[in-house]
């Protein structure tokens, strides 16, 4: 069967996605699978049948920054003026968005700050095992040699000045209106650290960026159709929506929860996608308790995990875990982990260090959480997380099969997610990297 979605401007048909039946079947050896693909360009199922279930594969011919040259060639000039060009895309504390149901993953406007001025939407398609361009980034031909040279590209300070004209001429509304965050010169979203702040909305078809500000982009038309400032009298005119959001959208309500512990103190806020209206914070996990935590989403519950850490300040976490129902927006679960296998808080990133880059997936069939994390050595690592003991269970995790890390850095956030659909977890590590998947059925 179908199902038909509207946004204000289109009507979609979200058919269930399936493999090619192409007799094209690739290739796999050494854990590293060369898809093969149809005249459409669907990944065969004979191809599919050739990924073993359990254990880390790396998928050929996916790596992001392969987009580079199709992006020069849209916009002759184009560049990249962050430190870490692609990789500050996928390394600059970001995560994406996720269409469970259509098999799809996006980095919208990631990057931030000094590490990319890269403000394009790239997406992954799992039935296709392909990137492409959804939104090509701003023309960086038609940038001032001041932002160019700015040293941090979330803040443009052209629409910064544009921002505070208007408020001195008392003009200046909250919602698309001027502000900090968009490029002058196309008024489209700067690059920024996005963690846990992208959302794939499949109701009305469209991109959520809820950092800084609240941005709308509706895939039908290609176009960024909403720009709020939160500005509810509990939260005040300006408040953080800046470094460690997690944002997620309720399940029988047709509001966004937003909370972020960066950029000043915490703040958390609701948005109602029908009105515009923003009123108080309602999130369980708002506060410094969960400042920097790893979250997932299976079905209608979303999970928090602030990783544990070596107590070296004051406010080291135990390890501490929540478990939200979306549908009846009530605590599951909640407590700290108990530690198995000679582990211990001490083999954690130290809570002086600030760490705020742990990533978390849920393996539904083995009814077991994967978390990726620094470790006090300032080195990723792979745990378990047991959610069938009390308390939940913390142990050393060996992974099978072409294990994937990322290039450098410790940041993972978002990165990980299940696609029911295809029945595997997929890691969208790093740009100069292949994607990895690792099957579950």
């Amino acid at each position: 069967m179908t199902r038909r979605t509207s946004n204000p401007f289109k009507i979609e048909v979200r058919q269930p996605p399936a493999f090619g039946a192409g007799t094209e079947a690739g290739s796999f050896a050494d854990d590293l699978w060369t898809p093969g693909r149809d005249a459409n360009g669907l990944v065969n199922r004979v191809s599919w049948d050739l990924v073993p279930v359990g254990r880390w594969v790396e998928v050929a011919s996916t790596r992001l920054d392969a987009l580079d040259a199709v992006v020069k060639a849209a916009i002759p000039g184009w560049a990249d003026y962050g430190s870490g060009d692609w990789l500050g895309v996928t390394h600059a504390w970001n995560g994406v968005a996720i269409d469970t149901a259509l098999a799809r993953f996006w980095w919208l406007c990631a990057g931030g700050h000094a590490d990319s001025s890269n403000n394009g939407i790239y997406r992954f398609d799992a039935f296709k095992m392909a990137y492409t361009i959804e939104k090509l980034p701003s023309d960086t031909n038609l940038w001032s040699s001041a932002y160019r040279a700015a040293g941090t590209f979330t803040h443009c300070p052209e629409s910064e000045a544009a921002h505070q004209a208007a408020v001195d001429a008392g003009t200046w509304n909250s919602v698309n209106d001027w502000f900090y965050d968009e490029v002058y010169w196309d008024r489209v979203p700067t690059a920024r650290h996005t963690y846990g702040g992208a959302l794939y909305l499949p109701d009305t078809n469209e991109l959520i960026l809820a950092v800084r500000r609240l941005w709308r982009f509706s895939l039908g038309t290609g176009l960024w159709t909403h720009k709020s400032v939160a500005t509810s009298a509990t939260s005040g005119a300006y408040p953080g929506m800046g470094e460690e959001c997690i944002a997620y959208k309720l399940k029988n309500e047709n509001k966004l929860m937003l909370t972020s512990c960066g950029s000043g103190t915490p703040w958390g806020g609701m948005f109602d996608l029908d009105t515009g209206a923003w009123s108080a914070n309602e999130a369980p996990w708002f506060g410094w308790d969960w400042s920097g935590a790893a979250d997932t989403r299976d079905q209608d519950r979303v999970t928090l995990f602030r990783v544990p850490q070596k107590a070296n300040g004051s406010y080291a976490s135990p390890g501490r875990y929540m478990v939200y129902d979306l549908d009846g927006r009530t605590v599951l679960a909640s407590g700290n982990v108990q530690f198995a296998a000679g582990l211990s808080q001490a083999d954690f990133a130290a809570d002086d260090s600030y760490y705020d880059g742990p990533g978390m997936v849920f393996a539904p069939t083995l009814n077991e959480y994967w978390v990726l994390t620094a470790t006090v050595a300032n080195t990723l690592a792979w745990f378990k997380l047991d959610p069938t003991t009390a308390p939940w269970t913390l142990s050393p995790m060996t992974q099978q099969g072409r294990v994937p890390a990322l290039s450098n850095g410790i940041n993972v956030n978002r990165r990980m997610g299940y696609l029911p659909t295809v029945g595997a977890i997929f890691f969208m590590g790093s740009a100069d990297k292949n994607i990895s998947l690792y099957r579950l059925f």
